[in-house]
C-alpha cells in the first residue's frame, strides 16, 4: 500500500533496514525536503540501539508518481556507484526498489542513501561568510570533480548517448524548440554556424553539475547529487551547464559565481589530460542558457497541459526571458541595461480603467495582497521552509502581475508599431521568420527589434536582470 506520508515512509524503510542489517533499526524522525518536482526527498533519522551507536541520517530519494521498475532511480545509483569508484563525491547507497518485488517496501521506487553534510542553498554559499574558503576554492575543487565524472567507466552505467548536441535540443524539447522566442532562435542559428571542436572522446555527462545539485561546506564540494539526467555525450556540456550566466545568481564571476574559467579549465586539465579552450567553453555557455530557456518552457507546459498544477511550474515560463537576454548579451546585440522596476515608481494616473468598480483600486488590492505575503507570511518564523519558498515564488509571480497590469497596455501598443516596422505581426511570427530565414539575423533593425521585444518582456518578468552583466 502506498504512501507518502514522511512518518509512514520513515517506519517502513526503519523496518526494511531492520531486515537487510540483521538488527533492530528505529525511526526517530521524517521531514520531507523542498527539493525535486518529479521526485521527493525525505529526510530521515533512524536510531541504532545497540550501545552507543547514537542516530544515523539518511536520505530517501523516491518517485511515488512512478509504478515499479519505471522510476528509473536504478540506472541513476549504478551512475552513483560508478562515479564513487572514479573517486568522485557521492553519497553511499544503502538500499534501492526500482522494481516490482518484495523490496518494493514502499509500494513505489525508491532509493536510500547515507546523508552528507553540506549547504546547497546558493545565496547561502555565495554571501555568507562562513562559505568564504571554498568560495575561493570552489573553480578549482569543481574542475577535480567535473575531471573525475568525465574519467568515470560508463559501461555498467547503462547510459544512452544524447547525439549531436542541437540535434539533441531539437529531440528532447520538440515543441518548444520549435516555438522558441526569437532571442533563443537566433541563439540557435549563431551555435549552428560557429561549432566547436568536440572533446577527444565522449564521457559521462551529469547533466545537471550546479549549485543547487552540490552540497558544499565550509572548505569543500562534499557531495555531488541529482544523477537523473546523466548521459553519455561531450564533457563541454558540463562546464558550460556550469558557467552558464543563470548559474552566478547575479554573482559577476563566471564559474557559478565564485572563480574563474582559466581556474576551472586548470583543474580540470589536471585530471581530464586535455585543457579545453575558453572559446570552447564560451560556446557550451551560451548552449546551456538555450537548454534552460527550453527547459523553461517544457516546465510551463506541464503547467498549461494540465499534468502538473504547480504554481512554480507556471512562473517558471516566464523565466525564458531572462534566458533571451542572456543570449543576447553574449552575442552583442544588446548590453545590460538597468531599468528602474516600475513597482518603485509612482503609477501614473488612469494607468487602469476602474469602472464601474470602487476604490480600492485593481493595482491597489495587488499591492496589498504582495505586502501580505512579504511582510506576513514569509515573515513567520513558524512556517516552514517548504512554505516560505513558495510564498516567495507567489509574490513573484504577483509582482509580475502587477507590472504586467500597469505597463501592459502601453507595450502591447509598442510592441505591435516596432513589428509593423520590419513586416511581421506578432513575436511568433518574429521568430517563426528568423527560423525560415525569411527574415535576416544579421539585419541591425531586426536584431534592435529582438532585443526591445525581449527587454519589454524582462521588464515585466523581472527587471533586475537586465542590469547583470555578462563576464
Amino acid at each position: 500500500m502506498r504512501s507518502t506520508d514522511p512518518a509512514e515512509v520513515g517506519e517502513r524503510i526503519a523496518a526494511r533496514l531492520s531486515a537487510t542489517r540483521g538488527h533492530p533499526v528505529t525511526l526517530r524522525k521524517a521531514r520531507v525536503l523542498p527539493a525535486g518536482a518529479s521526485r521527493t526527498t525525505y529526510a530521515v533519522t533512524i536510531g541504532d540501539d545497540r550501545g552507543d551507536r547514537g542516530d544515523e541520517a539518511i536520505i530517501v530519494r523516491a518517485a511515488p508518481a512512478a509504478e515499479p521498475g519505471a522510476g528509473g532511480l536504478r540506472s541513476e545509483v549504478d551512475v552513483l556507484r560508478a562515479a564513487l569508484e572514479a573517486g568522485v563525491p557521492v553519497p553511499e547507497v544503502l538500499d534501492l526498489s526500482d522494481s516490482s518485488d518484495e523490496d518494493s517496501v514502499l509500494g513505489f521506487p525508491y532509493a536510500v542513501m547515507r546523508f552528507v553534510d553540506g549547504e546547497s542553498i546558493a545565496r547561502r554559499i555565495l554571501r555568507d561568510d562562513a562559505y568564504g574558503l571554498i568560495r575561493a576554492d570552489f573553480a578549482r575543487q569543481a574542475g577535480t570533480a567535473l575531471g573525475r565524472i568525465h574519467a568515470m567507466e560508463s559501461s555498467s552505467t547503462g547510459l544512452e548517448h544524447t547525439g549531436d548536441p542541437i540535434e539533441a535540443l531539437h529531440t528532447l524539447f520538440g515543441r518548444e524548440y520549435a516555438d522558441a522566442p526569437a532571442g533563443l532562435v537566433l541563439a540557435v542559428d549563431w551555435l549552428d554556424r560557429h561549432r566547436p571542436a568536440a572533446a577527444p572522446t565522449d564521457t559521462v555527462v551529469h547533466g545537471d553539475f550546479r549549485l543547487g545539485n552540490l552540497l558544499i561546506t565550509p572548505d569543500r564540494i562534499s557531495a555531488v547529487l541529482d544523477w537523473e539526467l546523466a548521459h553519455l555525450g561531450d564533457p563541454m556540456e558540463d562546464l558550460g551547464w556550469l558557467c552558464t550566466k543563470a548559474w552566478r545568481f547575479g554573482v559577476p564571476r563566471p564559474v557559478a559565481g565564485m572563480g574563474s574559467r582559466a581556474d576551472l579549465l586548470d583543474a580540470y586539465a589536471q585530471v581530464a589530460g586535455w585543457r579545453p579552450t575558453e572559446d570552447t567553453l564560451r560556446w557550451w555557455e551560451l548552449y546551456a542558457t538555450v537548454r534552460w530557456g527550453l527547459i523553461c518552457g517544457a516546465q510551463a507546459n506541464r503547467y498549461l497541459d494540465g499534468t502538473e498544477r504547480s504554481m512554480e511550474l507556471a512562473a517558471i515560463g516566464r523565466r525564458s526571458a531572462e534566458q533571451e537576454f542572456d543570449a543576447l548579451l553574449a552575442l552583442g546585440i544588446t548590453t545590460p541595461t538597468p531599468i528602474p522596476d516600475p513597482l518603485d515608481t509612482d503609477r501614473p494616473a488612469g494607468t487602469v480603467d476602474e469602472d464601474p468598480h470602487t476604490a480600492p483600486a485593481l493595482l491597489d488590492l495587488l499591492e496589498s495582497l504582495s505586502g501580505f505575503l512579504s511582510d506576513e507570511v514569509a515573515a513567520d518564523g513558524g512556517i516552514s521552509p517548504q512554505v516560505r519558498f513558495r510564498t516567495r515564488v507567489a509574490g513573484n509571480v504577483l509582482s509580475t502581475v502587477r507590472r504586467q497590469v500597469l505597463l501592459g497596455p502601453r507595450q502591447a501598443e509598442a510592441s505591435r508599431r516596432r513589428l509593423a516596422d520590419i513586416g511581421v505581426h506578432s513575436s511568433t511570427e518574429l521568430a517563426d521568420k528568423l527560423r525560415s530565414g525569411a527574415l535576416s539575423g544579421a539585419d541591425e533593425a531586426v536584431r534592435a527589434v529582438v532585443a526591445a521585444e525581449v527587454v519589454d518582456r524582462l521588464t515585466v518578468a523581472n527587471p533586475r536582470h537586465l542590469s547583470q552583466p555578462d563576464c
